[in-house]
Formats: structure tokens, sequence, C-alpha cells
């Protein structure tokens, strides 16, 4: 029975006087895929790896042979819905030697956060392909007949969930690349299910090359593939990324060693190629594997946001992280000015004191009280909680919206506040070293619990909670 949207057996290069064959795996030889187009090997990398907004392509020529070649063609976009969901479409040709597989993706992927710091990704990619035949003399050599292979032409649908958990910045993740699949039209047999898994270890370390290349990581990624009549495959691979250029390589137990390098341009065009080595005893008369990859981001960029530095507007870092700090200054700024300004209400007391007696002041310092030692009764399954003090913030309530230990996720998640129309304020706490994201201060529980449970007043429909702080 032949397996659905997944690469069959197929006979290449095959020599009678030698006596041996080569198989190709049933998969879409996309494990080199780290940076663009990874949601092609996990759902839910389209989250982050795709790097939406953008349009990528990706294409790979399996051995560079002259007649039969298989080769794989990928068209995608992704789009992000908000700082939790990202949906993307794409275009997939995929030719095996025998088969050649035309059609369509979807793709949806969400985040769940189940803690700080931890979040569990769902994701799954749908698959609309024609199955036609594409060279019948792999098939004869296969001892099929031109009849049984129009038999197995027709449309095929396949669905290919995936999950992943992500602690910070270290992720586990699992996909199931055939989990449920059937024909719509032919006759060709309903594949099997649950057969190409593929599970994932990866991590980004954050690593510092120059100011004038940003934000740059390494990913390291560990992975096994079980595959479907062939021996399971495992590797490894290595990703440098910058805002400027990339370098990656990798090892497949069948496919072989791989390397490969891309640069970027004004932080929106890309473009990279890699090329695979076989290793294997089967794989050693062919000739080297390539692949392109090309993609557009779309959308705001960092260096258009900050181009008002007119010394260095190329050095889009390192302007940014000016921009930081002096924003961070700025906040530390107004929050001296508000310590200073309730020591002199705190003084004025005491002015009040002397000029309109003791009733005055004792109504003053009420106020001040009901706000700093007011009790707070915890409701069941309400998320809250309470310090004494905390280094530059103001003594009351606050409706937190999210915390981050990431400062590229916390930037983007301010930045998609901001374009819902609000005004998000935040604070860093040294204790735990996160940036605590919220909506706005209240001296009373009771005015935060209103605004918590509106949503905001119908202006935030995420989840938020309740942070308090005690006093100075």
């Amino acid at each position: 029975m032949r397996k659905l949207v997944v690469c069959i057996l197929v006979l290449v290069n095959f020599w009678f006087s030698r006596g041996q064959e080569l198989v190709l795996p049933s998969d879409f030889r996309q494990h080199t895929l780290t940076q663009f187009n990874a949601s092609l090997w996990n759902p839910t990398y389209s989250l982050d790896w795709n790097r939406p907004n953008s349009l990528s392509i990706w294409t790979r020529w399996q051995w560079q042979s002259i007649d039969g070649d298989p080769t794989s063609i990928f068209v995608n976009y992704t789009h992000q819905l908000n700082p939790m969901a990202v949906v993307a479409g794409g275009f997939l040709q995929h030719n095996t030697g025998l088969f050649l597989y035309t059609g369509g993706n979807l793709n949806f992927a969400q985040t769940f956060q189940l803690d700080d710091g931890v979040d569990l990704m769902a994701g799954l990619n749908t698959f609309a392909f024609r199955q036609t035949v594409a060279d019948e003399r792999f098939g004869l050599e296969d001892e099929l007949t031109p009849e049984e292979l129009e038999d197995l032409e027709g449309f095929r649908v396949q669905f290919s969930p995936a999950l992943r958990l992500m602690v910070n910045r270290f992720s586990v993740g699992v996909a199931f690349e055939n989990a449920v699949g059937f024909s719509v039209s032919g006759n060709g047999e309903n594949m099997d299910s649950f057969q190409v898994v593929t599970g994932t270890l990866a991590n980004d370390f954050p690593v510092t090359i120059s100011d004038a290349f940003g934000d740059s990581f390494v990913r390291p990624v560990v992975y096994v593939k079980s595959v479907p009549e062939g021996d399971t495959q495992y590797g490894i691979n290595g990703l440098l990324s910058t805002s400027k250029f990339w370098v990656q390589g990798g090892y497949n137990s069948f496919y072989g060693a791989s390397g490969g390098l891309g640069v970027t341009i004004a932080n929106t065009f890309s473009l990279g190629g890699l090329m695979e080595f076989g290793t294997d005893d089967l794989l050693t008369d062919e000739d080297t594997t390539i692949e392109i990859v090309a993609s557009y981001h779309f959308g705001k960029t960092k260096s258009r946001e900050k181009h008002q530095d007119p010394e260095d507007d190329k050095e889009k870092s390192r302007q940014l992280e000016e921009e930081i700090d002096r924003q961070r200054k700025e906040k530390e700024q107004r929050e001296l000015q508000a310590r200073r300004e309730m020591e002199r209400e705190k003084d004025s007391l005491s002015e009040i004191q002397r000029k309109n007696g003791q009733l005055e002041l004792q109504r003053k310092k009420d106020s001040i009280a009901r706000l700093q030692n007011q009790t707070v009764e915890v409701k069941p399954n309400e998320r809250y909680e309470e310090v004494e003090s905390e280094d530059g913030l103001q003594a009351g309530f606050y409706l937190i919206a999210n915390v981050y230990g990431t400062k590229k996720y916390f930037e983007s998640f301010m930045e998609t506040v901001r374009e819902m129309g609000l005004e998000p304020k935040s604070f860093y706490r040294k204790s735990n070293r996160y940036n605590y994201v919220y909506l706005e201060r209240y001296n009373t529980m009771e005015e935060a619990r209103k605004a918590r449970d509106s949503k905001f007043y119908g202006k935030y429909v995420y989840k938020t909670w309740i942070f308090r702080v005690r006093g100075n």
C-alpha cells in the first residue's frame, strides 16, 4: 500500500552490474530547515522560527540527477494573528522520482502560557495534494504495471499535528507527519497513520559578536525520526544566526553531512544556500544535494523604527539598545519624580496639621493608610502576587498582562499591545530578572479586579492578573 503525501520507496541509479539498490526514505527531506519554512518540519515552528510576518521559499535538489531528480519546492507565507497565535499558507511540490505531489498547505499554531517562562505550543499542518505519476520507469523497476500506477493517482488530504514544550529558551517537540490521511479521489488506499514521527530538542543561546550584528544566537537541534520501511533517522543541526548573516551545519544518519550560509539585507530580505554530502556507502556515488532558501520579512523593521540617529543609522542593534536605555532612564526619572511627589505630599500633611488642626491631618493619613495597608482576601483560583516594596514602584495594584525573561519577546509583545491602541507600561524586577508588562495601576483591589474582570473594559481580551506593591 502506497503512503499518501510522503515519499515512497524509489529506486535511484539502479545498476544491474553491482546488484545494489538505493531506497529513498519516505519523508519530505526537511531536516535542514532550522530558520525559514521550518513549519514543514514541526507545525509549531511557525510561531518563532519562521519569523512572521514573512514569505519564504525553499527548494531542494536531491543528488542533482539529470533525469528523475527527486526535488522539493515549498513556498509559504506566515502571518502573526496576535502574540500567541500564527497562521500560514503555502504551496508544496514534492517529486519522489516515481510520484509527483502538487498541492497546498495550511498551518495554524497557538501558544498556551502554563507559567512564567513555560509555554505549551500546539500546531497543525493540513496538506491537500494531487498525486500523479512523475516517471513510470521507476515504477516498472519496482515491478508495478502502468495500470497499477494509474490506480495510485488521485487527490489526497493529510493532517499533521505537533506539540512543543518551551521552558525559557529550551524546547522539546514531537511532530506526526502523517497522523491522519485519506483519499478524496482515485483508487488509492488510505494511508497508514502515525508512522512518520519526529522528536526534537533545541535551545537558543544568545551570543555577542558585534554591535553591528544585533541580537545573535546559536541554535543546536537534536532530532530522531521514525521512517516506515526504513531505518530510523537521527541527526544534529547547528545554526548561528545574526541580523546580517547566518551559518549552519548538520548531520543526518542517512543523508549525510551538510553545511550552508546566507545573508540578510536591511533586516528584510534573506537569501542562502546549503550543500549536503552523502556519507552512507549507498550514497558515495551520488552527487551533492543542493538547497536554496529565500525569505522576505513584511512590516516595520527595527532599523526603520530607529532611523532617527544621524550618526549611525546602519547599526540597528546598537541603536535599539540605546533607545531601550533611554526609555529606561526616562522611566526611572518619572518614578523618581513620583517618589519625590509623594514625599512632598507627606511634608504637606505635616503643614496641614499645623495650619488646619489634627482632624484634617488624620483624614490625609487615613487616605494614605488605605492605599498601603488595606487587607486583600484572595479569591479561589485568583492569580495574585504581593510584595512589601519594589524599588522604583509606587504603592498600588498593577494589572499585569505578561511577564518575560527574554528581551526579544518582551519588546515584540509591547509593540503588539501598542498596535491594539493601548499604552502598556512595564517595570523590571531585579529579584527574578523579569520584565513585567502592565496595563494600569490602581489604588484599590476593587478597582483592579473590576478592570481585570471586564477585560480592561473591553480593550484587552487576553488573560491578566494583579500584582500589588504595599509600600515604597
